[in-house]
C-alpha cells in the first residue's frame, strides 16, 4: 500500500506548472498575432495614405494641364520651335505642380505637367507625371494683295506698294515661308489708276473675283465681321494716338495700347506678343502713334503722319493713306459708300503673311488632340 501512494504522489508533483506552460505559449501566440494585425493595420494605412498622396498628386497635375489649356498665354505664339515656356502652378496644403510647354511646329505644342503633394512630409511626398498634345488653330485669311478693295483706286506720289511677303523689321520669329501676291486685288468692275505701276505697284495689278464679291469683306472661314466685334478687345470712339505701355516683361491693357509693333531698343518689349482686335464703330483718323493685331473701321479709315501698324486692317468704307505711314499686313476696303481707296505721300505699305497670321492668332484657341501623350508616372 506504501509503495502506491508514493508513486502517485511523485506524479502529482511531475504535472505541477503546465498550465502556467500553456498559458505563456498562448499568450505568446497571442502577442506575436496581435503584432502581426497591428503590422498588417499599419501597412494598410500607410499604403492607403500613400494612394491618397500618389492620387493628390496626379490631381494637381490634371488640374495644371487643364488650367494650360482654358487660359492659354498668346505670347506661346511667338515662340520659336523646340522653344520651352516653363511655369509654376500653385494649389494648396503644399501641393503644386510644374508645366511645361513645348512648341512642336507651326500648330503643334506638347504640354507636360508635373503635379507634387505632400511636400516636405518625407515618404509622405508624391510626384506624378501627364502631358498632352495641344493644336493651336487660327482663322485663315488670304488677301488678294497688300491692298483689297472693292471701290475704285488711285495710288499718287510716291507711295510704296509692294505686294512682295516681307517680314517687318525687327521680327526674327517668322520662319514660315509665304509666297508673294499682288500690289493691289481690285473690282474688274472699278477704276484703278496707279501714277507709277513699276514703282507704285510691285506685285503688279490683278482684277481678283474675290475682290468683285462683297462677301470676301463680310465673311472670313470660321469668323464673320460681326463675330469679330464681338470679340475686339478695345473699342473707340473718336480719334487716338496709340503707343505700347508697359515694361520689359510686362505689357498694361489700355484703350490707347495696340501693342507693340517694334523690336529692339527703345521699344515696350512686354506688348511685342500683344495682338489686340480693334474695333471703332464710326470713321477713324490715324496720325502719330504705332500698333498690331486687327483693326476693324465700321466707317471710313484716314492713315496720315508717321503711323505705323502691323496686322490686318478691315474697312467698311473709304481707305486713304497719306504722309510717311507705315504698314506691314494687308488692307480690305468694302467701299460701302462706293467711296475710293486713295494712296498718297511716301507712305509703305507691304505685304506680310507673318504679321498677318499674327494678327489672327488672336482668334485661335487651343484644342487637345484625340488620344494622350505617354508619359512616365511615378
Amino acid at each position: 500500500m506504501r509503495m502506491v501512494r508514493v508513486s502517485i504522489r511523485r506524479l502529482t508533483r511531475e504535472r505541477r506548472g503546465s498550465a502556467l506552460l500553456l498559458v505563456l505559449v498562448a499568450m505568446v501566440v497571442l502577442a506575436v498575432l496581435g503584432s502581426a494585425s497591428m503590422m498588417s493595420a499599419l501597412q494598410e494605412s500607410r499604403s492607403s495614405r500613400a494612394a491618397q498622396i500618389q492620387q493628390r498628386a496626379l490631381t494637381v497635375a490634371e488640374f495644371a494641364l487643364n488650367q494650360q489649356l482654358s487660359s492659354w498665354r498668346s505670347e506661346r505664339q511667338s515662340m520659336a520651335v523646340g522653344a520651352i515656356d516653363s511655369l509654376a502652378v500653385g494649389v494648396d496644403l503644399g501641393d503644386t505642380a510644374i508645366v511645361r510647354v513645348q512648341r512642336l511646329s507651326s500648330t503643334d505644342f506638347n504640354v507636360v505637367s508635373v503635379g507634387r503633394a505632400g511636400i516636405g512630409n518625407g515618404l509622405m511626398e508624391a510626384q506624378r507625371e501627364v502631358s498632352m498634345v495641344v493644336n493651336f488653330r487660327s482663322p485663315v485669311i488670304q488677301p488678294g494683295g497688300i491692298l483689297m478693295t472693292y471701290g475704285d483706286v488711285d495710288i499718287q506720289g510716291s507711295p510704296t506698294v509692294s505686294g512682295r511677303n516681307t517680314t517687318p523689321p525687327g521680327w526674327t520669329d517668322c520662319s514660315t515661308p509665304a509666297r508673294d501676291t499682288f500690289a493691289l486685288s481690285y473690282n474688274s468692275a472699278a477704276r484703278v489708276s496707279v501714277q507709277k505701276p513699276a514703282s507704285q505697284a510691285i506685285g503688279g495689278t490683278y482684277a481678283d473675283p474675290r475682290a468683285a464679291d462683297p462677301r470676301s469683306y463680310d465673311t472670313f472661314g470660321t469668323e464673320t465681321w460681326a463675330s469679330l466685334i464681338a470679340r475686339a478687345n478695345i473699342r473707340i470712339t473718336g480719334n487716338v494716338n496709340p503707343t505700347p505701355s508697359g515694361s520689359s516683361t510686362t505689357c498694361t491693357a489700355s484703350i490707347s495700347n495696340w501693342g507693340e509693333p517694334r523690336r529692339g531698343g527703345g521699344t515696350v518689349a512686354g506688348c511685342t506678343s500683344y495682338f489686340p482686335i480693334i474695333y471703332s464703330p464710326g470713321d477713324l483718323d490715324l496720325e502719330t502713334g504705332r500698333g498690331q493685331g486687327i483693326l476693324i473701321v465700321d466707317g471710313r479709315l484716314r492713315i496720315r503722319g508717321n503711323f505705323q501698324f502691323n496686322g490686318l486692317v478691315l474697312v467698311r468704307d473709304e481707305f486713304e493713306a497719306e504722309g510717311n505711314m507705315s504698314l506691314y499686313g494687308s488692307v480690305m476696303s468694302r467701299n460701302a459708300d462706293r467711296s475710293e481707296t486713295r494712296v498718297r505721300g511716301n507712305g509703305t505699305l507691304m505685304y506680310s503673311r507673318c504679321a498677318i497670321d499674327r494678327a489672327l492668332s488672336a482668334l485661335g484657341s487651343p484644342t487637345r488632340v484625340k488620344g494622350r501623350a505617354w508619359a512616365n508616372i511615378y
